[in-house]
């Protein structure tokens, strides 16, 4: 894998920019700064919550294990296995039978949804309903 990018694009001038990003950092540029804990969180998904901890203090970096378990999720491998949308499938289906009732009120959607062997909660109907 490369350690740069080219990023190109037209501005609003029309004109052709162009620049490069990098790919790869160094975290040990950022000692002592506001990040450094998350990057090194970030660069280390492998370790454990002790191991993290037991690290940034030899860093002089004091963080608790509830801070450490709020940030960790954005970097582990498996963030994105909860729930999943559209998991049985019928999500169209809702959205295609909420239009057809769009004058119903949530709690009706809800009902309506139930009958046609779609489950949803108010609140998914809420926030589906103009989809």
């Amino acid at each position: 894998m490369a350690d740069t990018e080219t990023f190109r694009w037209t501005d609003p001038r029309g004109n052709e920019q162009t620049r490069e990003v990098n790919l790869k950092l160094d975290i040990r540029n950022f000692e002592g700064r506001a990040g450094y804990a998350l990057l090194l969180i970030a660069a280390n998904p492998h370790l454990s919550y002790d191991a993290l901890l037991r690290y940034l203090e030899t860093k002089g970096v004091e963080r608790t294990l509830s801070w450490l378990r709020r940030r960790r999720w954005m970097f582990h491998p498996d963030a994105n296995s909860g729930a999943k949308a559209n998991r049985d499938g019928k999500s169209v289906r809702a959205v295609a039978v909420m239009r057809e009732n769009s004058t119903l009120s949530l709690r009706e959607l809800v009902r309506v949804l139930k009958e046609n062997g779609i489950t949803r909660s108010k609140d998914w109907v809420r926030q589906h309903r103009c989809d």
